[in-house]
């Protein structure tokens, strides 16, 4: 084990809705006023690349105006998570030989993504979110909010920023998502050296990944699982061991 000044550091930047968790959270945080359809509507179209979404963001906002506290809060504690979430990020979290500075940067409500890092994530994560629902959070629950998402081009921002703050080696970059709205960042990791996790991404990112020129294609790993397979988040520590063993020579 190194001391932590001689650790090499990593950055792990992640989506979440259909990364980390199953669930469309904005679509379920509005399911009690009828609004899941709705919502679901406008997620699917700046998913898809179809729309940015900035465009969508205001109406988004409209919709989640009925949202109040208690239910932010049960929602993030009972949010499902997939397999392998937890244990991915305590490894990171809990290593000797790197030292891994994680963040979540999602499109995802600001307000929910505090409480789920606050609750389920022990608070080991900077949080980069869209600014809906923060008014509902304490001061010190948004202590963890480094820069608002309101276009998917900020993904780029958030691993810029880090590697402002922490200086890692560029090969030492990982973003991980699964739809068009983290194309930018996945595209990003892989242009500075780093690795882009293309976690059971959808067709349109596919076909996106698949025009880039070579060079950076092949630094975008893909992870594709079977309509009938349940994604496994472990799938993406393995590539950052095996990432992370190719350029350092050390293990997680």
């Amino acid at each position: 084990m190194r001391h932590d000044d001689e650790r090499p550091k990593i950055i792990v930047t992640t989506d979440v809705n259909g990364t980390t968790t199953p669930d469309n959270t904005f679509g379920e945080l509005v399911r009690p006023d009828g609004l899941f359809d709705q919502m679901e509507d406008l997620m699917k179209a700046y998913t898809s690349g179809s729309c940015r979404f900035s465009s969508v963001l205001p109406r988004m906002k409209q919709l989640a105006a009925g949202v109040g506290r208690v239910r932010l809060e049960s929602y993030a504690r009972g949010m499902p998570l997939y397999n392998g979430v937890i244990s991915t990020f305590d490894d990171l979290s809990q290593s000797g030989n790197v030292d891994a500075k994680c963040a979540l940067s999602t499109t995802g409500f600001a307000g929910l993504m505090a409480l789920v890092n606050k609750i389920r994530h022990r608070s080991l994560f900077s949080v980069a979110a869209s600014p809906v629902l923060v008014d509902l959070l304490s001061r010190e629950e948004k202590s963890c909010l480094i820069r608002p998402i309101t276009d998917e081009e900020e993904k780029v921002q958030v691993i810029d920023d880090l590697i402002s703050l922490y200086r890692p080696g560029k090969c030492n970059i990982f973003h991980i998502g699964d739809t068009m709205g983290d194309f930018p960042a996945l595209k990003h990791a892989a242009e500075l050296g780093g690795t882009g996790i293309a976690f059971n991404p959808n067709e349109p990112l596919r076909a996106s990944i698949s025009r880039l020129p070579r060079d950076i294609r092949t630094r975008i790993r893909e992870i594709n699982f079977t309509d009938q397979e349940t994604p496994d988040y472990t799938k993406v520590c393995d590539i950052i061991r095996e990432a992370v063993w190719k350029t350092l020579r050390t293990r997680l």
